[in-house]
């Protein structure tokens, strides 16, 4: 393979991958950032970034940008249980209520003003290579249609889950799978002025909340099971919701539904994911997804891009040789993340699965939903 013409390549402009490239570009490195989406775009997601993404929002110079959107101050919230009972919590610090079209945006565009190039509506088809020899990335789509990139390394960033993830015969793809959905509302000013309102239901969660313009982002998940039981479709996902919540069937009475109409993704796998991969360092929900609940997903991906950008400067300057990179990249990645993933599944379990809600529910009630409340960093 002839020498590589990018220092590296980023697969995806999400918070994690955008990250990433502003941080590589601002230290000198010639960075290509691929995106199959065209930009702005709409994205399933709770749309709510917690205050610990603020250091990572410094380092990209994008707080001034994310102030301007006028962005919702959440600082408390709740959760409504199906059997009526509330448990009430403070955040220790403000969390922003931000769309992802305006966040994303946002930060490809502090990507690119950091000295990144980027392709937008360009879908990475195959990765070949490795850190000794660099890789060799083909394109499909955008001016660069059928054309083959070479770079030193390569960040995959591209999300809960791409026809890459099976190419690369990810582990992951093994394990039960849900379905995210969001739907947009209008209204609610007294209700959800500064909080975020979080309902359970047989087989899932949904929680509300306000980002820039008072728009109001129902955001939920279901399993795979309950979505195919219910027949697939989000409106019927929302009438089970609805009818198996009395607060969350109240509170969406006082809402009028908004431009925004349902969305849904792919299978979502919510894990920790092995942080490399084919000598590849994974970033944000390609090396592991959250579970919306945490709070902590958003935040966790401008983090965990930071670190594989700082980490992939140090090879490129020379201050990490090839043979250490990977090693000192998943050493990192597993110190800063591995226990929220833990208490992450330990809690999904008690949520999503509804025979083991039903025995924790019968043992230890609304004491172990404040214990959970409590490991997610939240105040009671």
């Amino acid at each position: 393979m002839s020498g590589p013409a990018w220092d590296a390549l980023v697969v995806g402009a999400g918070p994690a991958g955008s990250a990433a490239a502003a941080v590589l570009a601002s230290r000198g490195a010639r960075v290509l950032l691929v995106e199959k989406d065209r930009f702005p775009r709409e994205k399933v997601c709770g749309e709510f970034l917690a205050a610990e993404a603020l250091p990572s929002l410094d380092r990209l110079g994008a707080r001034d940008g994310l102030e301007a959107l006028g962005p919702e101050r959440i600082r408390e919230g709740s959760l409504h249980l199906a059997s009526g009972a509330a448990v009430p919590f403070r955040l220790p610090e403000p969390a922003i209520g931000v769309s992802r079209r305006a966040l994303d945006a946002l930060l490809a565009e502090r990507a690119v003003a950091a000295g990144a190039q980027a392709r937008f509506e360009t879908r990475v088809r195959t990765i070949e290579g490795d850190l000794k020899s660099g890789f060799l990335v083909r394109v499909a789509g955008g001016d660069d249609d059928g054309k083959e990139m070479r770079a030193r390394l390569v960040i995959g960033a591209w999300g809960r889950w791409d026809a890459l993830d099976r190419d690369l015969d990810r582990r992951f793809l093994r394990r039960a799978r849900f379905f995210g959905w969001n739907r947009g509302f209008e209204g609610g000013a007294p209700l959800l002025a500064g909080r975020v309102r979080l309902y359970l239901y047989p087989g899932g969660y949904c929680g509300l909340s306000r980002v820039e313009g008072g728009q109001v982002n129902l955001a939920g998940v279901v399993s795979e099971t309950m979505h195919r039981r219910l027949g697939g479709g989000w409106d019927a996902v929302l009438l089970h919701a609805r009818q198996s919540n009395p607060a969350l069937d109240r509170d969406l009475a006082t809402l009028s539904p908004g431009a925004r109409e349902f969305l849904g993704t792919v299978p979502v796998i919510f894990t920790a994911k092995p942080p490399v991969e084919n000598g590849m360092l994974m970033a944000g929900d390609a090396a592991g997804v959250l579970d919306p609940f945490s709070g902590q997903g958003q935040a966790a991906a401008l983090a965990s891009g930071v670190l594989a950008g700082d980490t992939a400067a140090e090879f490129l300057h020379g201050r990490l040789p090839a043979t250490s990179l990977l090693a000192e990249y998943e050493r990192a990645w597993r110190s800063r993340f591995s226990r929220g993933f833990a208490w992450s599944a330990a809690l999904r379990s008690l949520m999503l699965d509804p025979r083991l809600g039903r025995i924790a529910a019968k043992i230890a009630g609304e004491p172990l939903v404040r214990l959970g409340i409590r490991k997610l960093g939240l105040s009671l």
